[in-house]
């Protein structure tokens, strides 16, 4: 059944245009644009948003902190399905889904204190704020994406088509926005302006209210095309995402670039892979030298697509269905993620060019969450006991497996949205119902000491 708002009209694939309700585009690009490198908002940030970077690689170019402790938890009065993103300056930013009160939270990092929360439009617990290195984030809500600085002043909004979830730092001081129906835009990060054309990821689309199918996109159902962010290579300047239309058996990986035409940004198809048996659902991960993508078939398989040509380098079969994206470090380590229904192993695997190695498999412990990796070769991720109960947040070493060091969660965490890395190496994970846990080095600093 085609939900309410839909079009049942579909164009040739590769249509560079798309029918939709929201405000006119203006083409000018804003006379305020930056012409300095440094002032750019990008994609610098310890932790900038969902999969950490634009790559969706979950990696952390940051050491290991030396000494973490337990340091704080706070409640969000709701449940929690999107990773927090963490600042520089260790702005912790998160959502939930909360009956009342608070929708978005911004906590400082050393001991939790509350900076500003703020009621928002349902859908938004599906989503990172996406935050730069000056502490600004930026948010979507049903037709309309926005950023709030760090006194939660929102500086500008821009109307959408659908709700646009997914934000990605595209270069040059852009980001990408894609709404759950598919709607693309690139726009200036200082001033919400576009840089170009909108464009449709499908064709000749409508939709009568914004927020139309966002209750879909948890499981990717037929009310959300795009249910989940895409990877961006901003020096490239070109996206990867999954996206199944209406009325579609099967998911495609589309490729599209983004590059100035004529002094706009011009959004065009590069190649989209249809045929796909082991059907691409989630989000894609781009290795570090951008040549390799990274995707979960429903068939229970983590397949490796080039990301010039979307020609299939290998598979891997994982042994459980997952949709939440890998860990991938610029070595090729790729610790797999797993949800806390799939009860499966920690495994990592290496990209080995035209197969995948399998370097441990852990059947000691369930994994229940996304993994992140840093520098030296170590990951975390949130694990339980076989047998239920006793939940941990581990450090563990990639090429082996072997825990380094752990931290007791209470047992009725189930499963974790992810692990967040801080700029110190501080690590902040979010439980299944909504409760923040930070494990720091204990110190406080300046005002942070003072309680809400």
């Amino acid at each position: 059944m085609v939900p309410r708002g839909w079009s049942r009209t579909r164009a040739v694939a590769g249509q560079a245009a798309a029918v939709l309700t929201a405000a006119g585009v203006a083409m000018a690009v804003t006379a305020c644009s930056p012409d300095t490198g440094w002032v750019q908002p990008n994609d610098s940030a310890a932790w900038p948003g969902m999969g950490g970077d634009a790559r969706n690689s979950s990696y952390a170019d940051r050491n290991a902190a030396p000494t973490l402790v337990p340091a704080w938890t706070r409640p969000t009065g709701g449940t929690n399905l999107s990773p927090a993103s963490i600042s520089n300056r260790g702005y912790v930013d998160f959502t939930s889904d909360t009956d009342a009160g608070c929708g978005t939270f911004s906590l400082e990092l050393t001991v939790g204190r509350k900076i500003y929360c703020r009621r928002d439009a349902a859908g938004v617990d599906m989503e990172t704020p996406l935050v730069d290195q000056f502490d600004s984030t930026y948010i979507g809500v049903p037709g309309w994406v926005l950023s709030p600085d760090s006194a939660n002043e929102i500086r500008w909004r821009r109307p959408t088509a659908g709700d646009p979830l997914w934000l990605k730092f595209a270069g040059n001081g852009r980001i990408l926005v894609i709404t759950h129906i598919g709607q693309v835009m690139v726009l200036d990060a200082h001033s919400g302006d576009p840089m170009g054309p909108s464009w449709g990821l499908v064709p000749n689309l409508t939709v009568s209210d914004p927020a139309d199918g966002i209750a879909d996109c948890p499981l990717a159902g037929p009310g959300c095309p795009v249910a989940a962010p895409p990877a961006v290579d901003a020096g490239a300047q070109r996206a990867y995402v999954v996206v199944k239309p209406p009325g579609s058996a099967h998911g495609d990986l589309v490729a599209f670039g983004y590059a100035p035409v004529n002094g706009l940004d011009t959004i065009a198809p590069l190649w989209q892979r249809t045929d796909l048996a082991d059907d691409p659902w989630g989000s894609p991960v781009l290795s570090a030298d951008g040549k390799t993508l990274y995707v979960n078939g429903r068939d229970k398989k983590l397949i490796a697509v080039d990301a010039a040509t979307g020609r299939t380098k290998w598979t891997y079969d994982t042994g459980y269905q997952t949709k939440l994206a890998p860990s991938v470090a610029p070595d090729g380590t790729i610790v797999l993620a797993a949800s806390g229904m799939s009860r499966a192993p920690l495994i990592a695997i290496r990209d080995e060019g035209d197969s995948a190695r399998e370097l441990f498999r852990r059947i000691d412990v369930a994994n229940v969450s996304v993994p992140a990796q840093v520098r030296g070769g170590l990951g975390y991720t949130v694990v339980r006991a076989w047998g239920g109960g006793h939940t941990q947040l581990i450090e563990f070493e990639t090429d082996t497996g072997r825990t380094t060091r752990s931290f007791d969660l209470p047992d009725q965490v189930t499963s974790t949205s992810g692990v967040s890395i801080g700029p110190g190496g501080e690590l902040v994970t979010i439980s299944n119902f909504g409760e923040a846990y930070a494990f720091t080095s204990g110190k406080r600093t300046g005002d942070s000491e003072r309680s809400d």
